[in-house]
C-alpha cells in the first residue's frame, strides 16, 4: 500500500505576496485599489490633451493616488508589529476604517475636480470649495494621526527591544510631526509657491517641485516618507550590529533625516528650489 503525498499549491505564485496580503486585508485590498487608480490616471494623463497649472489636469489624482497607495502598502508592512487581535477591538476597526474612509473620499474629490478642470487645493471661490478643501485637511490630518497611533500602540508592546520596531515607531511618529507639520503650514497658505512662478510647468518630473522658486511640498514629501526610510535603516542595522548600537544608529538617521527635511522647508521658506 503506498502513500499520496499532497502537495498544497498556494494561490498566488509568490508565497511571500500571500503573506503579506493577508496582514491587514482592509489596508491590502485599499493598496490595491489605489495602485489600480495610480494606472487609470496614468492612462487619462496620457489621453487627456487639457492642462491646468501648466500640468495634465490629471496629475494631482495621479501624485496623490500613488502616495495613498504607498502609505497604506506601509501599513500592511507594519501591521505584525501590532498586538495579536488588536485589529479585531472595536478601536482596532476604527483605526482600520478611518484612514480607509479619509483616502477614498479625498481621491474621490481630487478626482472629481480634475475631470472638471477645477483645483481641488487652494480653492477658495466659493464656500462649497472652501468647505470641500476644509474637509480635506481633516482627512489628511486624520491620515497622519493614524500613523501616530500605531507608533504608539507599536512602542507599549516593543519598547526597544527591537531595532526594527523602534524604528517603525520613530518613522510614525517623525511622519505625524513632520509630514502633519510641513502639511498644515502648507495647507494654511495661498499655495505651496515661494517667491517663483505659480505653475508647475517646467517642475520636476512626476514632483512637479519648482525650479525657479521655493516648493513646500517638498519638505511635505519627506516628512511623510519617514515612515518608510526610518524602518528600513531599523532593518538593516538590527541584521549587521548589536541591539544597543542599531538603535544607536536608528537614532541618529532620526535626526540627521529631520535635519534635512527642516532644511528643505526653511529652504522652500526663502524662496530657493529644492535643486
Amino acid at each position: 500500500m503506498s502513500a499520496t503525498l499532497t502537495v498544497r499549491r498556494s494561490p498566488v505564485p509568490w508565497p511571500w505576496f500571500e503573506s503579506f496580503a493577508r496582514r491587514q486585508s482592509p489596508w491590502w485590498r485599499t493598496t490595491v485599489l489605489f495602485i489600480g487608480l495610480t494606472v487609470v490616471f496614468g492612462i487619462l494623463a496620457f489621453a487627456d490633451e487639457r492642462t491646468f497649472n501648466g500640468v495634465s489636469t490629471w496629475a494631482k489624482p495621479l501624485k496623490f493616488a500613488l502616495s495613498i497607495a504607498v502609505y497604506f502598502a506601509t501599513l500592511v508592512w507594519f501591521a505584525p508589529l501590532m498586538p495579536n487581535g488588536y485589529f479585531e477591538a472595536r478601536k482596532g476597526r476604527l483605526l482600520t476604517n478611518l484612514p480607509i474612509v479619509c483616502a477614498v473620499l479625498e481621491i474621490a474629490y481630487i478626482a472629481l475636480q480634475a475631470a472638471r478642470g477645477e483645483a481641488s487645493h487652494y480653492n477658495n471661490t466659493s464656500m462649497f470649495y472652501s468647505l470641500m478643501y476644509s474637509l480635506m485637511g481633516v482627512g489628511a490630518l486624520s491620515l497622519v494621526i493614524v500613523c501616530a497611533w500605531m507608533g504608539t500602540v507599536i512602542a507599549r508592546r516593543f519598547g526597544m527591544r527591537d531595532a526594527y520596531a523602534f524604528a517603525a515607531v520613530v518613522g510614525l511618529w517623525m511622519t505625524f510631526v513632520l509630514g502633519g507639520g510641513f502639511g498644515g503650514y502648507m495647507a494654511a497658505q495661498p499655495g505651496h509657491w515661494v517667491g517663483g512662478a505659480p505653475t508647475d510647468a517646467g517642475g520636476w518630473w512626476l514632483m512637479k517641485w519648482a525650479r525657479d522658486g521655493g516648493d513646500l511640498r517638498v519638505a511635505h514629501f519627506f516628512g511623510m516618507h519617514a515612515m518608510q526610510v526610518l524602518p528600513v535603516v531599523g532593518w538593516l542595522a538590527g541584521r549587521s550590529a548589536s541591539r544597543r548600537t542599531a538603535i544607536a544608529l536608528v537614532v541618529a538617521a532620526a535626526c540627521l533625516y529631520a535635519a534635512f527635511a527642516t532644511f528643505t522647508f526653511l529652504q522652500a521658506l526663502a524662496g530657493r528650489p529644492f535643486v
